[in-house]
Formats: C-alpha cells, structure tokens, sequence
C-alpha cells in the first residue's frame, strides 16, 4: 500500500502597511521609531520582527508573540520563519516593557544569546 505524504506551500499574507518614513533602518532609533508606531497604547508585551535587506531597508513586520503584561516568548522558528520567508538578510528585534524600564532582564539575556546562535546558523544577522 502507498504512503503519501502531504505537498505543502508557504506564501506570506500581507495584512495592513504600518507607515514608516525613513527608507533604511541603519541605527537604533530608527528601528525603535519603527517599533513604537506598532506597539503605541499595547497592554502586553508584544515581540515583533522587522526583516531587512542587504542594504537595511525594511521587508517586513511580524509579530511573533503576544504576551502577559510582564512577559513575551518566542521560540526561534518562529522567530527566523518569517525571514527566511521573505529572504531576509538581517532580522531586528524588539519588544516592550510596560513599565517603561527597558532593562533587559535575565530572561531576556538567554533568548537574545539563543537567537543570535540561530541567526548565525541560518547566515541571518540578528541586530537586537
């Protein structure tokens, strides 16, 4: 008796555009200003990734997770799926803090490590 195995094809689905004025996101505060326009009035932490090309122009948003309004997590499939999709070149990373303190916490430090072993695997730079 044959065996089949089900032929699957992924395709993204563009739901919205966020407005965003710069062309490239080359530092830090573009990324946050990007980051705060989508998490503006959210009341738990979210943890979006923002693909980029070779030349640190934005590809895409995601928001990977929703979560508490003390805590958000991931796993890394979920996180590098959406920029292997969009053949990303680099994946910028960020999250909120309801309270306002940005500090990371330890938490925060081990997945940031996880992530960027997993970046380097799939040849995707992780700037957090």
């Amino acid at each position: 008796m044959e065996k089949y195995v089900p032929m699957v094809r992924l395709s993204m689905v563009r739901e919205k555009k966020v407005p965003y004025a710069a062309e490239t996101i080359d530092r830090s505060e573009k990324a946050a200003e990007l980051a705060q326009s989508i998490l503006k009035g959210a009341d738990r932490e979210y943890l979006l990734v923002i693909s980029i090309d070779s030349k640190c122009r934005p590809l895409a948003v995601e928001i990977v997770s929703i979560g508490t309004v003390n805590a958000t997590m991931a796993e890394a499939r979920e996180v590098f799926k959406h920029a292997i999709l969009v053949s990303a070149a680099a994946i910028l990373l960020a999250h909120n803090h309801l309270s306002g303190d940005c500090t990371p916490s330890e938490e925060d430090r081990k997945i940031t490590e996880r992530l960027e072993k997993t970046g380097r695997l799939l040849g995707i730079i992780t700037c957090i």
